[in-house]
């Protein structure tokens, strides 16, 4: 099971790393469109005053946005031996779940744990070892919607990054809204003709953004995850060499323990025969 699941990460990690380079050149985009919106709802929260009840709008045409409600996305996993970093995940979500907040988990062994601590959740489905682009399609398009029609404030993923084989580290991000433009990215010095509009075209930025961050996300993740099995394999590896020396050891004690027995017995035997 060690060997497969071994060559299990070989296969997944010998594909690229999705676009690095494709995600530097949207930061530096987004530097340059960033300055020039006016209260556009991705990049800062929409403040709302009114009542929950009120049917008021806002200036961009959304209406106002729950301020409290975080949608909070739990990355898990669908495999099994993969029990203690499921459980650090849920830890990490009950650390940082309000009152306010609505789960969205994608794999089976999250749910699971979910259901069992009673908490409500939408499921969506965990990305396969085939991962592709178009997984990402569905988690994005429900988090855009929801945040641009106002229903929720901000989206948060929770997911294990790949750090190494022998190191998985859980990571909480807050997609939405967006954080201020980086200083640390390449400027761009031609000139950009900005159609139809600034807040159609970071909707659109905001979109094409989201799904490949996804999509990210889902890579690392499924590297933790299989780097996490490895692991777990290997420790239960170890544990049952240990116990099966253990119970060699056992079992010769055993047999000197029965072999001098029966020499004394027959010892004993042969010195009553001579009396």
């Amino acid at each position: 099971m060690k060997l497969a699941a071994t060559l299990q990460f070989n296969q997944f990690r010998a594909r690229r790393e999705p676009w690095v380079d494709f995600l530097s050149s949207l930061e530096a985009v987004f530097n340059f469109i960033s300055g020039q919106a006016i209260n556009n709802i991705f990049l800062s929260p929409v403040r709302n005053t009114e009542p929950p009840n009120m049917k008021t709008k806002i200036s961009n045409g959304v209406s106002p946005r729950r301020e409290s409600l975080t949608a909070i996305v739990l990355v898990s996993s669908d495999e099994g031996f993969l029990g203690e970093l499921n459980v650090l995940l849920v830890n990490r979500l009950a650390e940082i779940k309000a009152a306010e907040s609505e789960i969205i988990v994608l794999g089976r062994q999250g749910a699971e744990y979910l259901d069992e601590l009673s908490m409500p959740f939408t499921a969506f489905v965990s990305p396969s070892e085939k991962l592709e682009f178009k997984h990402a399609q569905p988690l994005r398009d429900y988090c855009f919607n929801r945040y641009k029609k106002g229903e929720i404030s901000k989206v948060q993923i929770i997911y294990p990054r790949f750090i190494n084989i022998a190191l998985q580290q859980i990571e909480s991000e807050i997609l939405l809204p967006l954080p201020s433009p980086a200083t640390n990215v390449t400027k761009i010095n031609e000139e950009i003709i900005i159609e139809p509009g600034i807040n159609s075209v970071i909707d659109g930025w905001v979109k094409l953004w989201l799904g490949f961050r996804i999509y990210q996300i889902f890579w690392s993740s499924k590297l933790a995850e299989l780097a996490a099995r490895i692991m777990h394999l290997e420790a239960s590896m170890q544990e049952l060499k240990r116990i099966n020396q253990h119970l060699e050891l056992e079992y010769f004690k055993y047999l000197h323990s029965v072999s001098d027995k029966a020499i004394r017995e027959i010892s004993a035997s042969r010195l009553l025969g001579r009396h």
